[in-house]
């Protein structure tokens, strides 16, 4: 039986990918005020956006339950052995969750922690189904993903830090100035899973310039190698990245998606994630 994959909905994975593969999606929740959503059952990403816009708070997440990871792990195990590649540790207790999910079957499940977020922790769930549909076992899908997810880093650009002042993780007067003098954070995902290495840029598209840069400056060569974007930011500025890449760096595959509101809670607007 084919190895059969589980994840959150932090992976903001396509649609028609997650339909090909038939992935199991378990959902976090957002949260409003006292109003409580599942991400991707009760509000979908325009939804929430359109909702964020119109909110003075910020909107919060909040971990899946085990019992949720436990039923997803029974669905998937009628069908062969279980996968689960959760959202960072370093970001969420979701890895938490699944792993005492794990221990409540009595079946076996392998849980792997991303260490990354968005379409991140979606191309390493694309991976692994891509390999168990080449017929590997759950142990060496399980080999192959970590040694991916070693290889990996997202970089990321905001076009505001609203949300960040909102959420206090900015100081008000911080976020005051960085939009007086345009300033635009840019930031790579770390080897423990969390978020750093800001950069601060003047203007946006100095911002997105050195985003490209930093992504062309992983490798020599992109040939065999699967590039993510991961975005809540507005057509042109996405067409224009989309020629970059394909023109500069001519990978094997480029895999767009709307960034979701786990990451666009914190986020905000403007949102532009590169992954490789």
């Amino acid at each position: 039986m084919r190895v059969q994959l589980v994840t959150d909905t932090a992976a903001d994975i396509p649609q028609h990918i997650i339909d090909e593969y038939n992935i199991e999606i378990v959902p976090l929740s957002i949260i409003f005020g006292n109003e409580v959503y599942l991400d991707g059952i009760e509000i979908t990403t325009p939804d929430f956006y359109e909702k964020m816009a119109a909110t003075k708070g910020l909107p919060k997440t909040s971990q899946p339950t085990p019992q949720a990871f436990v039923e997803a792990f029974q669905r998937a195990h009628s069908r062969g052995p279980v996968l689960c590649i959760t959202l960072s540790s370093g970001l969420s207790g979701t890895y938490q969750s699944a792993v005492l999910a794990k221990a409540m079957v009595d079946f076996e499940v392998e849980v792997i922690d991303s260490l990354n977020i968005s379409i991140g922790i979606g191309m390493q769930v694309i991976e692994a189904c891509r390999l168990a549909e080449r017929g590997k076992s759950l142990q060496e899908i399980k080999e192959a993903i970590l040694k991916y997810r070693s290889e990996m880093i997202a970089y990321f650009t905001l076009n505001t830090l609203e949300n960040a002042v909102k959420g206090g993780r900015v100081k008000p007067w911080e976020g005051g100035i960085a939009q007086f003098l345009s300033i635009k954070p840019v930031m790579s995902t770390l080897p423990d899973g969390t978020l750093g290495n800001s950069e601060k840029i003047r203007g946006r598209k100095k911002a997105i310039k050195r985003l490209l840069e930093l992504v062309k400056n992983t490798k020599m060569d992109f040939s065999s190698t699967v590039i993510g974007i991961a975005h809540s930011s507005e057509e042109d500025e996405i067409n224009h990245i989309i020629k970059e890449i394909t023109t500069n760096l001519n990978p094997k595959e480029l895999i767009i998606t709307d960034l979701g509101p786990v990451f666009g809670t914190h986020g905000g607007f403007g949102v532009i994630g590169i992954i490789v």
